[in-house]
């Protein structure tokens, strides 16, 4: 296939490895832009495993970009989130990504990893690739790539995301009531829905209402809520909420009059809502284009 065909065809892939090493769309998305680019440099009549040798260069600058911005998030202002992912269902994206990889829980464990480590168990357990193909893209032995997986699930046993595609419609069901609950300030519902030590992770960038602080218990978090959706009460023009698929699941936006002000995604966690992620960071939130 011609580098374009190749890029068309792949660019979902990469794109998929690139999000779930970085955790930020716009830069997963230059990623694999500049991965393009360089290839278009190259001459790949040689390269028998196209594929691999694409997936290569994207895993590569992703642990190199992550190398470099590391000290960054270490300094953020309050809880580091993930841009969220908002798909439509016809987005070729969804091929290749499914919730249980992409949720704002399974990204968030994949920060406590190192970016080697990341870059292994993205494309073992997640891609199902290989170790000889693992090793080739991280020139590494296949034998080291094994011992870096099996550390990584010693080092975080709940690797293993705890949602299953089966159970995303029980869990979008969940989350839509609850919504539904605190359009309606139906407090009885609400707390059954929430688990007892619900917690609440808001990331403002340090330039927009947040919590500096995750925020635990059913009482604290529904204050938090509460007085976030009156802010964005406006008599003239009332913000837009709007129930939309984030990460794979079932989210909300809210969209004032000019931009989208909040996103929020949920974890569900045995018929509960055990934790709320809420990104208010105007940069994260500027790839997001709802009508």
């Amino acid at each position: 296939m011609e580098l374009q065909e190749l890029y068309s065809h792949y660019k979902p892939l990469l794109f998929s490895i690139a999000y779930r090493m970085l955790g930020t769309v716009s830069e997963a998305e230059d990623i694999v832009q500049d991965v393009y680019v360089l290839a278009s440099e190259k001459t790949l009549d040689h390269v028998e495993n196209k594929k691999a040798y694409l997936c290569k260069m994207v895993t590569n600058k992703c642990i190199d970009h992550l190398n470099s911005v590391g000290y960054k998030r270490e300094v953020y202002p309050g809880p580091w989130l993930p841009e969220p992912l908002i798909s439509n269902e016809d987005d070729p994206i969804n091929k290749v990504i499914n919730g249980e990889a992409v949720s704002f829980a399974f990204l968030l464990l994949l920060e406590k990893l190192n970016p080697i480590e990341r870059a292994v168990f993205i494309l073992r357990e997640v891609l199902e690739y290989d170790y000889l193909v693992i090793s080739q893209m991280l020139n590494r032995s296949e034998s080291n790539c094994r011992k870096i997986l099996s550390r990584v699930k010693n080092k975080i046993p709940l690797i293993k995301n705890e949602s299953h595609s089966a159970l995303i419609p029980k869990n979008n069901e969940i989350i839509q009531t609850f919504v539904l609950a605190l359009h309606h300030g139906n407090i009885q519902k609400i707390e059954e829905l929430l688990f007892e030590d619900v917690k609440l992770y808001s990331d403002g960038g340090g330039k927009v209402y947040a919590a500096l602080k995750p925020i635990q218990s059913k009482n604290r978090v529904m204050r938090f809520i509460s007085n976030l959706l009156a802010q964005n009460q406006n008599v003239e023009k009332p913000a837009l909420v709007k129930l939309i698929t984030v990460n794979g699941e079932m989210g909300l936006l809210v969209k004032g009059a000019d931009q989208v002000k909040t996103v929020f995604s949920f974890h569900v966690k045995n018929n509960q809502i055990a934790d709320i992620y809420i990104v208010r960071n105007p940069e994260k939130l500027e790839h997001v284009n709802i009508k």
